[in-house]
């Protein structure tokens, strides 16, 4: 048997060289876990208490499954009731994906491992994963003298730990430690260096999980630049730190280089693999990837894009390659920070890292050179300072939209409590205030009917107060219709519209011509409440501030959208000026337009007119399960248009 090559579990400074492997063999890892996988769901059984034994439905295992299918797997499981939090049976549907199951069974693993069996399995796995990982970190050393640009082994190892409750961290520890011993001996290191490095591996998982497990509620989450900080202090610097100091004794040679070149590729591990492991298994956050068929469809062609673009900079071999293309990466940087966040630019960053270490390790790219050392500080400060600047831009990124959903929700909520008051009031007029006055005319004319013949003139005061009752009964109905149209609500959004131009045309004698096409009936009620609230303020503003008298309405539907548009020829406005200024009608319409994800346009110039437009697209509702409501529960017909 030919004696093993001996590869330092890390880096051998200028002592051996390490084979090239094909990209066959980097799968090699991957299948291994898949297949353990598996085997260990057919040997758990349900009478346990502890799995169903569903055939293609890996129950609790998605804790090392989801490490490398995270998005395509289905489940099922069942708790028994005595276990069960809620004291009742719960299951995902067969036909659920993973990731809309992942809460129910990351709950039922925080009961299971404190089984002994469920333990076991997981240091099995946890064993297993440590094992494949240092396995799959000497696929990814530089073929010239074995150094290591990026180690994922710790890495790894940190993110089950994350994903698992502390109290199996006394048994999981040693498992995963036996996986690198495991490796260590199959490559023949000494039991002195191999106490050292395992040493230096538990001082690193030590201070990362034991840091993070403080500052972070259960899994971290990367989406604030606090949470980023945090993470980077220990995962990042200071558990790669501490543990350089060890591991540069263990290896012969400079212990600057030594330690230097450990903490790159810890620092490196933890920055692109750990972020993207737990992006993965956290059931809300990477939702970018797991969303909509069109989110998945944008980041494979992300993925992909960023894989071609890679192989033709980093792997392709050659013969002078314009140093300029490694700034190619940017712009599917700048995609990911700001489309997928954290995890998008995590997960692109080990595409980049590992097409780059491929690159250099068959000799081609940008950082082929004769002299390791110098090629690997260059490529791991390279990675580094890739990926440290767009995690901090994905995190703000995310801060942002996180601040702004925040700001519209404050929006919605304002917006729907300004419709129960309009509708409230509505009511009040119409059901009590319009009913009193018209028992006063009631009495008026009783009044009137009692008056003598011969006098004239009192009849002729009673008709003016008996006119100027009858005006205010319709002033007073028409503001109830404003506040709220009960057109709209029984009728739709056509006939609402159409009536709210005639009525103001008519109060105000002016014309108002209006054209409908195509519009549904049966369109989302915030949505016809948004365009109506849209008309309604526009027409009002055009027949206020116009200078003209006739005005055109067009409401259509093309292209799968709701089109609504007001037009009038009159004297113009500034836009900007008049949304800086102190009216709210223009703001109250571009947030009106925001809770139903549509768009709002305003063209005017001063004395050629103005055109109001809002689009509205049917596809999808910018506001998803939430409803902006008209009012309370829908009264009876007896409140509805005379």
């Amino acid at each position: 048997m030919p004696p093993k090559a001996k590869i330092e579990r890390n880096f051998v400074p200028g002592q051996v060289r390490s084979r090239t492997l094909t990209s066959e063999e980097y799968l090699w890892c991957v299948l291994v876990l898949y297949v353990v996988s598996r085997l260990t769901q057919c040997v758990i059984s349900p009478a346990g208490g502890y799995l169903t034994n569903v055939p293609g439905q890996p129950g609790t295992t998605f804790l090392m499954i989801s490490l490398i299918f995270p998005s395509g797997l289905r489940c099922s499981q069942i708790l028994r009731p005595a276990d069960s939090v809620y004291n009742t049976p719960t299951s995902c549907p067969t036909k659920s994906r993973f990731p809309a199951c992942l809460n129910v069974m990351a709950a039922n693993v925080q009961l299971r491992l404190i089984t002994p069996l469920g333990t076991a399995v997981l240091a099995l796995l946890v064993g297993g994963v440590s094992y494949c990982a240092a396995k799959l970190g000497h696929t990814i050393v530089l073929s010239s003298q074995g150094v290591s640009v990026l180690w994922p082994a710790c890495a790894f190892m940190v993110s089950v730990m994350l994903l698992v409750p502390r109290r199996t961290w006394r048994v999981l520890i040693p498992a995963g430690l036996v996986g690198f011993v495991g490796h260590d001996l199959e490559f023949g290191f000494a039991p002195s260096r191999i106490a050292l490095l395992n040493l230096a591996d538990t001082i690193e998982i030590l201070i990362v999980c034991l840091g993070l497990g403080y500052c972070f509620d259960g899994v971290p989450r990367l989406n604030s630049a606090k949470a980023l900080a945090k993470y980077c202090f220990f995962a990042v610097f200071l558990g790669p730190l501490v543990s350089g100091f060890v591991v540069a004794v263990a290896i012969p040679g400079s212990y600057l280089v030594n330690w230097r070149i450990w903490f790159f590729s810890q620092a490196l591990a933890f920055l692109t693999l750990t972020p993207a492991i737990l992006g993965w298994a956290n059931a809300d956050y990477g939702a970018g990837f797991r969303g909509s068929l069109q989110s998945k469809a944008e980041a494979a062609a992300l993925i992909g894009g960023l894989a071609v673009l890679g192989y033709f900079v980093l792997v392709a071999p050659w013969k002078a390659m314009p140093s300029a293309l490694i700034y190619s990466f940017v712009p599917f940087l700048l995609w990911a920070a700001l489309r997928f966040g954290s995890m998008g630019v995590s997960t692109s960053m080990i595409v980049i890292s590992f097409l780059s270490i491929r690159g250099a390790i068959h000799g081609h790219g940008p950082f082929a050179s004769p002299e390791p050392f110098n090629n690997v500080l260059s490529l791991q400060l390279f990675l580094m300072f890739a990926a440290i600047p767009f995690m901090v831009l994905a995190v703000m990124a995310e801060e942002r939209e996180r601040h702004q959903k925040a700001l519209s929700n404050v929006s919605r909520k304002l917006i729907e409590a300004h419709e129960e008051e309009r509708t409230w009031v509505a009511r009040e007029l119409h059901d009590d205030f319009n009913q009193r006055v018209a028992m006063l005319f009631a009495d008026l004319e009783s009044l009137e009917r009692r008056l003598s013949g011969s006098d004239v003139q009192a009849r002729t005061h009673a008709e003016e107060i008996k006119k100027q009752i009858r005006d205010l009964g319709s002033d007073i109905q028409a503001l109830s219709h404003r506040l709220h149209s009960s057109k709209l609500e029984y009728l739709g959004l056509v006939a609402a519209c159409n009536g709210f131009c005639r009525e103001l045309s008519e109060r105000h004698v002016v014309e108002v011509e209006f054209y409908s096409e195509n519009v549904p009936k049966n369109l989302p009620s915030e949505i016809s409440l948004c365009l109506f609230r849209v008309l309604q303020e526009a027409l009002q503003n055009a027949v206020k501030y116009s200078g003209v008298r006739k005005f055109l309405v067009s409401l259509k539907t093309a292209f799968n959208e709701v089109q609504l548009s007001v037009h009038d020829s009159g004297c113009g406005f500034d836009p900007e000026k008049a949304i800086s200024g102190h009216g709210l009608g223009l703001t109250s319409m571009k947030e009106r337009m925001k809770l139903v994800d549509g768009r709002l346009s305003i063209e005017s110039k001063l004395e050629h007119g103005t055109t109001i437009r809002a689009w509205v697209s049917l596809s999808q509702k910018a506001v998803t399960g939430q409803t902006i409501r008209s009012g309370g529960p829908k009264k009876d017909r007896a409140w509805s248009e005379a």
